[in-house]
């Protein structure tokens, strides 16, 4: 079944709202004298409109970075699995099968657990404590020779980054900020709209209604962009970990480790 992009809903909800609420004002607001307040309303609505409208393109901005910069942090959590896995091809057999089973069972864990727990804002106990077994079986290996020790050294750098990076994404889960700010943006965008509503005039209903709902989709496009941007592991631009996924082939394919 074919899924509507929940921008579009954004879009469509924020006209039809904005469009009910016209209709509301123009039936229940007298008429203003357009002709003697139109100087006035002209310049307050350019000022809260480029407030807005600033306003909105900042934040934009910001949630695309924010959320570019956390995919390429659970890109990079994935290629330093495999940093791991490929630095192991140099220590003894058991250690090294040790180590491929650790990252297979970490990757498996990710994918089948930690990411359906983060679409409701939690982290999984399981991938925690296959990423500390993983970390106390790289620090306590006994290299026996100088190429051995120098691979111990790559690997707990490897393992380090690796853990830096899923420290972001689960900290990512505790920012709220556009839960705090939605509230305003959302005020504000009502007070843009509100002042659209002083323009109508009642024999021009029709037009100053399409210019409503153009409004009001352009506000709720970035509205509904703001979120979408800031649930990076829910909705229709999930971030997905592909690369685990990849990990994990890989370590099944060329090696014996199931």
């Amino acid at each position: 079944m074919f899924a509507i992009p929940s921008i579009y809903l954004w879009s469509a909800g924020s006209a039809l709202l904005a469009f009910v609420g016209m209709l509301v004002a123009h039936r229940l607001i007298k008429p203003i004298d357009l002709a003697q307040h139109q100087p006035s309303l002209d310049a307050t609505l350019n000022i809260v409109g480029t407030l807005v409208s600033i306003l909105l393109g900042l934040l934009v901005a910001a949630s695309l970075n924010s959320y570019q910069t956390l995919q390429s942090a659970v890109d990079s959590e994935a290629t330093s699995v495999s940093d791991v896995c490929r630095l192991s091809f140099g220590l003894p057999l058991s250690d090294q099968r040790e180590i491929l089973t650790t990252c297979l069972n970490y990757c498996d864990q990710v994918m089948g657990d930690e990411w359906p727990e983060m679409v409701k804002e939690r982290s999984s106990e399981k991938v925690l404590a296959i990423y500390a077994r993983l970390l106390k079986k790289i620090v306590t290996l006994n290299p026996t020779t100088n190429g051995e020790t120098n691979i111990q050294s790559a690997l707990i750098t490897a393992v380090q980054t690796l853990g830096d990076y899923r420290r972001g994404r689960i900290l990512w889960l505790h920012n709220n900020w556009t839960r705090n700010l939605m509230p305003v943006l959302i005020m504000c965008s009502v007070i843009v709209l509100i002042f659209a509503y002083l323009y109508v005039k009642r024999g021009a209903v029709v037009l100053h209604s399409f210019l409503i709902c153009f409004v009001a989709t352009a506000l709720g496009a970035n509205l509904g962009l703001i979120y979408v941007l800031s649930h990076p592991f829910s909705g229709d631009w999930k971030i997905q970990p592909k690369g685990f996924e990849y990990n994990a082939q890989l370590i099944r394919r060329f090696t014996d480790v199931r």
